[in-house]
Parts: structure tokens; sequence; C-alpha cells
């Protein structure tokens, strides 16, 4: 189960109201707290700092938040998988719910599907004529159907969407809720009117009739105040031959997040937008960025393809070989492996020591990258304000300082969404994780620091 609704209710009642009056603007010279009353948000007279002026807030302000829309769908045709719906790869998906590879965890509206063979027809049984997995919105044949994996259903059913709202307080004082667009998985807040300042993000989830204290999020700090454990100056060759306008050629190696999983399109991939970035911090070095990558690979089976097959495949068909970086000849390599996360210490250690050791006999540099967070059950989180804990992120952190090798803590800048008035869930694209456009670029962000001089 992705638990997305059962764990919203717990993080809600593990922030006091203790807490929440701590977590202010830092533009709040005084009051202006934020407190919820069902499916309102209500923030308090104050005063606060906007464009250097001091703008006060004469009265309390009560402010609607609407529901997130939910969005029927009548009639789609589909034919029943023969797999038993389970999780996001099993079943028959339900199309409305989906988040571009997968079903978007939690969307889909429990009880309400409906499918018939025919339109108007007779209602088939959940659990005799289908099985239904509700978290994920996949069907799947039931054990008694009247129906085969080849006949054509007609599906009825909702689905919910997801919002982020903006607290505004104009420069007159008046504060005002601005609504910002519904998406299956990965809302953006709006941006403030002229001359008013953002005060607090609201995350409106699905089929939210209420807002928990913990859905408000105050914009605390600024993405440039985020503390990470990102190294410049670990990268010398490379960044000489930059400096000097000489070739340079890298290969970003990984998984699918590498390969660009969830991004819009493929210019906005960490990639690519770490590969621009750079030109245009050097634009006379000649800057080959080259992405071998694959989707649900990781690190064990790009080393030691024979005992860790790629897909149960051998290594000649799929491409998944550690032969295909030494190909490249690369100057740098940058890896990601979201799908190393559960490494344990150990293995963290003994594993990288050998792609250390491969990487310098190419006579290359490296820079890990530490990897974004993902479904809160994956993280064992309970709340989107958890540090973090992840053993695999932990040692390899301690492996870029005992071995002095670069690394680009992009952990840590998700660590600090919250702190930005984002809940971090709303960067996953997919809920579990593949990052949006947003996510992309916070990689390529925490890379290009590795540039600077130290």
């Amino acid at each position: 189960m992705c638990g997305w609704l059962a764990v919203l209710v717990v993080a809600g009642a593990l922030l006091g109201a203790a807490d929440e009056a701590v977590l202010r603007n830092p533009n709040v010279m005084r009051g202006l707290e934020i407190t919820t009353q069902g499916a309102a948000v209500v923030v308090a007279p104050g005063e606060c700092r906007i464009g250097g002026r001091t703008v006060a807030v004469a009265s309390s302000a009560k402010l609607a938040v609407e529901p997130a829309p939910i969005i029927a769908v009548a009639n789609e045709p589909i034919t029943l998988s023969a797999d038993k719906p389970a999780g996001w790869s099993k079943g028959t998906r339900l199309r409305g719910c989906n988040a571009r590879d997968v079903n978007a965890c939690g969307a889909f509206v429990p009880g309400s599907l409906e499918i018939r063979r025919a339109k108007d027809g007779e209602l088939l049984k959940e659990g005799k004529d289908y099985l239904l997995d509700s978290d994920w919105g996949h069907v799947g044949l039931g054990p008694n159907s009247r129906v085969t994996t080849q006949d054509a259903v007609l599906a009825s059913y909702r689905y919910s969407l997801l919002r982020m709202d903006t607290i505004q307080i104009a420069a007159d004082g008046k504060v005002s809720l601005k609504s910002g667009e519904p998406h299956i998985s990965a809302p953006v807040p709006p941006g403030t009117d002229a001359g008013a300042l953002a005060l607090a993000h609201v995350f409106v989830s699905y089929r939210a009739r209420e807002v928990p204290q913990d859905h408000i999020y105050p914009i605390l700090e600024t993405p440039q105040e985020a503390v990470t454990r990102t190294t410049p100056g670990r990268v010398p060759r490379t960044l000489a031959k930059l400096q000097a306008g000489d070739a340079v050629r890298i290969v970003c190696w990984g998984d699918s997040v590498t390969a660009g999983g969830n991004a819009s399109k493929p210019e906005l991939r960490y990639v690519d937008v770490f590969a621009a970035g750079l030109r245009a911090r050097f634009p006379k070095a000649k800057i080959d960025v080259q992405n071998i990558s694959a989707g649900g690979s990781n690190s064990r089976q790009w080393l030691y393809p024979d005992k860790f097959p790629y897909r149960g495949k051998p290594w000649q068909e799929t491409g998944v070989a550690w032969q295909r970086i030494a190909d490249a000849k690369p100057d740098l390599v940058t890896l990601e492996f979201v799908n190393d996360a559960g490494m344990a210490p150990a293995t963290v250690e003994a594993v990288y020591s050998d792609i250390l050791r491969r990487v310098r006999n190419l006579g290359a540099e490296l820079i890990l990258i530490t990897p974004h967070f993902t479904m809160w059950r994956m993280m064992g989180f309970k709340t989107m304000r958890e540090p973090e804990r992840r053993p695999y992120v932990l040692a390899l952190r301690e492996f870029a300082e005992k071995h002095h090798v670069a690394l680009a803590d992009a952990s840590a800048r998700w660590e600090h969404l919250w702190k930005e008035g984002l809940p971090y869930l709303t960067l996953l694209h997919n809920t579990i994780n593949h990052p949006d456009d947003r996510g992309h670029r916070l990689f390529a962000e925490e890379l290009w620091k590795c540039f600077q001089e130290k």
C-alpha cells in the first residue's frame, strides 16, 4: 500500500501547535501565525516586511481552501490482465490515474469503479469477475470471471488530483489564497501577485475535505540557504581542462533517473541540464557529455554482469556492463544509482572502492551523486519534514570524505525542500522514484558546484 492518506493524517498529528508557531517566514516580524479550521486556513494579525517596508495585517483572515478536483471517467475500454493487480507493476492500469510511466499512488477514488461488458450493461462483480488494487488504480481478472483476458470491457471510475496553493500578503496588508494548477502527482505552487509576499504554501492532497496543520508549509528559507555536503575542488584535472578550453569527455552513469525518468522532455533531464550549464560556464571548452544508463539497473549489475545479470539477460544483449564506461574513455564519470539505496555501509565501501579503482585506472575523475528522496515507504518516513537517514546515503557521504572523492549531494537539497515551502513528494512525478523537471534540475545544480574553485 502507498499509504498516502493514512500517513498524511498521522503526519498532521505529529506536528504540534507549538512546533508550528516556530516555523515562520523570515519576513514575518510578529504574529501572522497560520492555523487550520476544517477546510480553511486562518492567518492571525501581525506585521511583515515587503520590499523593505513594514506591512501591517490588521485583522485575522479566514481563507477557504477548495478541494482538489475529482475527475469522472466513463466507459473506458480495457482488457483485464491475467496478473493479480499488486503495486505499480501488476495488472491493467486505469488510464485516468496515469502519472506518465505508472499510475499515481492514491489518485484513484476507492469505491468508484464500475465495470460492464457493454454500455449500460450488467455490472461485473469485484472479487469474482475482476480484482482491484485501489491504491494504484490497477485491475485484473477475477477468480471466477465471466470474461476473459481477450474480452473488451468498459470501466467507469473517478480519480483525484493534487494541488499547491499560496498564502500571500499584498502591500496593502490584504491576505489572500492563490490556487495552483491541479496535477495528478506533481503540482506546482502559483507565483505571488506583483508586490506581494508569499507567506506559505498549502498542500491539498487527494480527496481531502479538510486541511491538516501539517499541510501548511511556511516558506522558511531560500534554495540558496540549503546546506549540502557537495564538494568543490575535487575534480582538479577536469576543471583545469575546462578552464583551458580543452576537450573534455564526461560520462553520466546511472539508472532510470540518469536516463531521464519523468523529465517532460530530453533537454530537461538532469544530464542535459548539467551539460548545458557546464557549457555556459566554460564556453571555450569542447564538452562531450555522454549518458550511459539503464532503467532499473544498479551499480553491481554494471560491474559484475555475469554474477548480477540485468533483467536476467547476458550483458552482451543488454549493454549493461562496465566495458561501456571504459570504452567511452572519459575524463570524468558522474555516478547516480538510487537503485543502490538498499546497500549496507560495508557493501558501499567494497563496491564503491572497486568503482573508484576502475575509474582511476582509466585516468578519470569521479563525482558521486547522492540520490533524491523517494516514496515514504522506501524512506521509512512519516512526514515530509524528516532528515536523510538511509544507511546507503550516509555511507556514500562518508566514503567521499574518506577517499577524497567529489560528491554532489542532491539528497540534501531534497531534504531542504520543506523549508522552501515544498513537500518533497510533489517533486516525484510518478509518486515513487522519478523526479519531475524541478527534481532533475536539483541534480544539475549540485553537480555544477563541483566545478567551483575550492
